[in-house]
């Protein structure tokens, strides 16, 4: 049946639901958006609320259809055009009266959707849980930190190898030598650079660690940084925003204040860091900037200042009234920005960040002001910034912070809750059943070996309990035996069991959801409400659609127009990856060597050889064969061409002009079409029956007059309220 392949190769029950409101399955992806807003609405619904649709047996509430539209749209309902909003108005009506016969008969209450809603529900409430526990509050708190732009260096002492206690140890006194080191006055720049960077870096000139009286004899076995792309620019990350590190270097970062650094080191997995902060500006978005560069060669030593002069001279040219558009076409060494005039599009300090002296040139500059001469690691540049461009409202960035969470932060919080749940649930890990279960089992086979469980004879034993869940010896081989070709190992055994301890304490937290969050509930019941409807569509259209040759004939005869073969070309080609080779061939074809011998020779396309080159009919835009065949004489060859790597010959053999499908040649088209009309039929004599039996009346006056408010500058609706 049709429905059961959708319901399998969806997954979900509930895209009936979606289909019959013209809602596209993701669009239920969006209601976690929306719970506020649809808690403020739900709260304003009560039993003096104005219905907007009654039937015999119940009605829906203005603010009711809101909150509805909202979770299976992702925007408000006054956001669509009014025919738009009546269509769904019209749909959704039909849809509670499908409901209401779907209850009637009892589905909502047949063992089958209640195990298959308590999948769901299984399945759904741990992620929920953790987003309203973890991620929404996170994102809101990273928003508020990206307010501001931080600008920040550090040293690195990485850690090569965590479970060597050498390592640890060794990174943690460099970083400790770094540290003492900024206390006597040594700049970050100094100490985070290798000695040749040093080198190049100062060109010889130690005037500012002389002025200060540092003694730099010491620093000639200091490796610097094991960040080696900052340590190039002495340490120095630029402006960055949060979201962008990882967790223990951004907490680090916003304790600071501007000048100030860690004293003491900052563990991270990448070792140990020393944190100075140089800026904490106000985040105010990005600009959009072009730019004109003289580039200087990166070689230690080179006299600049010839590169210098070309730059001032450019400079000098725009303020006496030259375009810096033409100047940055006609001089600009930044060839792919020249051919647009210098535009380097937008520039912010998150995803399209520029080195430190850039960026601050071009936030310092007003809207259409140029800038004088910044140098770079590229070379002299002179900036305009045409506009600014404004920061990201929350809900802009909601996704973006999702993904700066997910990836830096998430896994260390998820962490730190599942262990304060399991401590509220008073988890205990018998660690010596595990020691019984790794010796009686082979830790070289997996769980798709035959008898590999054999010898656990003591299957009641308890791995773990927490709450009222007892995890035991038998739950173990079942879980493995349910994932086939798991490995026996210690290590991997020790990994599942803690994947459980999570799934169980996630499972005992995620009871109280009905309670703590009402709103996943009503997930719950919109996932309920698909499954049932699913059910009753099957029964009610998709059973009786049912296909037969005669039918699917019949149907053929009387939609015989929509079949039909439009022109295509039948083709031969020889494709060889020489140039030389493709014109020799072309000369001997043209000069009448019989075109399939050529190909059965000579053809290098795989499996073509054996055809003599031939690919049959093809429709025009199939491919650039057949596009360029389609102006070919028949019989006509031309000369050869590349295409996929090589270069192809092509002969026309003949046309096949537009004609009528047989019907083998359109049945498959022919049973979906008439599949397709048919449950349409049958649906549409469905819904009429049951608004023949229900009484469906709607307020249509009432939506009109709440879009008109939205639409007229009136009165808000009780959504927005």
């Amino acid at each position: 049946m049709y429905s059961n392949w959708l319901k399998q190769s969806l997954g979900l029950s509930l895209v009936l639901c979606f289909v019959l409101l013209g809602v596209h399955p993701t669009a239920h992806a969006q209601k976690a958006k929306s719970k506020k807003k649809e808690a403020a609405t739900q709260s304003k619904t009560d039993a003096n609320s104005p219905w907007l649709i009654k039937w015999e047996g119940g009605s829906v509430s203005l603010p009711e259809f809101e909150a509805a539209f909202l979770r299976m749209n992702g925007r408000e309902a006054y956001s669509t055009t009014l025919d738009s909003l009546k269509d769904f108005l019209s749909v959704y009506a039909d849809y509670r009266l499908k409901l209401q016969q779907a209850k009637e008969e009892g589905l909502d209450h047949d063992p089958s959707v209640m195990k298959e809603i308590a999948g769901y529900r299984k399945m759904l409430a741990g992620p929920y849980i953790l987003d309203k526990e973890l991620t929404d509050p996170a994102i809101k708190a990273l928003y508020a930190r990206r307010q501001w732009d931080m600008h920040a260096g550090h040293f690195l002492a990485a850690v090569r190898d965590w479970s060597k206690p050498a390592d640890t140890v060794r990174a943690y006194q460099k970083a400790m030598r770094a540290i003492r080191m900024l206390d006597e006055g040594y700049p970050l720049s100094y100490i985070c650079m290798s000695p040749a960077t040093r080198a190049l870096w100062y060109h010889g000139d130690l005037s500012v660690l002389q002025r200060t009286k540092l003694d730099t004899s010491n620093m000639e076995n200091w490796e610097g940084s094991d960040d080696k792309a900052s340590a190039k620019a002495g340490g120095d990350l630029g402006f960055f925003m949060a979201g962008m590190t990882v967790k223990p270097f951004e907490d680090a970062v916003f304790k600071l204040e501007p000048g100030e650094y860690t004293k003491v080191p900052v563990k991270s997995r990448y070792g140990y860091h020393v944190i100075q902060l140089f800026e904490k500006v106000p985040h105010i978005g990005g600009v959009h900037v072009k730019h004109i560069l003289v580039s200087v060669p990166k070689v230690g030593g080179v006299d600049t200042a010839s590169f210098y002069h070309r730059a001032d001279s450019l400079l000098q040219a725009i303020r006496n009234g030259a375009s810096f558009e033409d100047v940055a076409r006609e001089s600009s060494d930044d060839k792919y920005t020249a051919a647009r005039g210098g535009d380097m599009d937008t520039i912010n300090r998150e995803d399209r960040r520029a080195e430190v002296t850039f960026d601050k040139a071009a936030y310092g500059l007003k809207d259409g002001e140029i800038s004088g001469i910044v140098r770079t690691s590229f070379g002299y540049h002179i900036i305009k910034r045409v506009n600014s461009v404004r920061a990201k409202t929350f809900d802009e960035s909601k996704e973006q912070l999702k993904q700066f969470y997910k990836r830096y932060f998430f896994e260390d919080d998820k962490e730190a809750y599942l262990a304060k749940l399991k401590k509220e649930q008073n988890l205990h890990v018998d660690s010596t059943v595990l020691g019984y279960f790794v010796s009686h089992v082979d830790s070289t086979r997996t769980s798709a070996d035959t008898n590999w469980a054999a010898k656990l004879t003591d299957k009641n034993r308890t791995i773990f309990h927490i709450g009222d869940i007892n995890w035991t010896v038998a739950s173990l081989i079942d879980t493995l035996n349910a994932q086939p070709g798991s490995p026996l190992a210690r290590n991997a055994l020790r990994d599942l069991i803690n994947k459980n301890i999570d799934d169980a304490s996630i499972s005992i937290e995620a009871r109280n959801t009905a309670t703590k969050y009402p709103e996943f509930e009503k997930i719950m019941e919109d996932y309920k409400n698909g499954i049932i409807l699913f059910d009753l569509e099957n029964k009610r259209v998709w059973s009786k659609v049912v296909p037969d040759s005669l039918s699917e004939r019949k149907y053929y005869e009387a939609h015989k127009a929509k079949y039909m073969w439009p022109e295509r070309v039948d083709i031969s080609e020889i494709f060889v990856t020489s140039d030389s080779l493709a014109k020799q061939l072309y000369k001997r074809a043209i000069a009448g060597e019989n075109f399939d011998t050529l190909a059965k020779k000579y053809t290098e396309r795989p499996g073509f050889k054996q055809k003599a080159g031939h690919w049959g009919l093809l429709l025009k835009d199939e491919n650039e064969l057949a596009r360029r065949a389609f102006n070919f004489i028949v019989d006509e060859v031309k000369e050869p061409f590349t295409f996929q790597g090589g270069f192809s010959i092509v002969k026309l053999n003949r046309r096949d002009p537009i004609h009528q499908k047989t019907f083998e040649e359109a049945r498959q088209e022919v049973a979906s079409q008439y599949q397709d009309d048919r449950a349409s039929q049958l649906r549409t004599e469905w819904v009429e029956e049951l608004r023949s039996k229900y009484g469906r009346d709607i307020n249509e006056p009432l939506i009109v007059a709440e879009w008109n408010k939205h639409h007229v500058g009136g009165e808000q609706s009780s959504l927005t309220k």
